[in-house]
């Protein structure tokens, strides 16, 4: 069977602006210029290139505050 997400997925991302290794906790990400770096609701930071990531997400734009949008805890958690 196929399935989809019911709610949007909320993340920070901010696009590199400079090559760069990037420590985390699950060891360093590679980066290049244009990449962007994205933290998921997790926390877990990742790298998307360019083209991946404006076809996966777009800038929110709201006047609500990002705490007041994000879910509280992750479904079986």
């Amino acid at each position: 069977m196929l399935y989809r997400s019911i709610k949007p997925l909320l993340v920070e991302a901010v696009q590199v602006k400079e090559p760069a290794d990037v420590p985390t906790n699950g060891g360093v990400l590679h980066v290049n210029r244009g990449d962007w770096l994205v933290r998921d609701p997790q926390g877990n930071l990742v790298r998307f290139d360019d083209c991946h990531f404006k076809c996966t997400y777009e800038l929110l734009e709201s006047p609500a505050r990002l705490e007041d949008l994000r879910e509280g805890k992750p479904c079986g958690c």
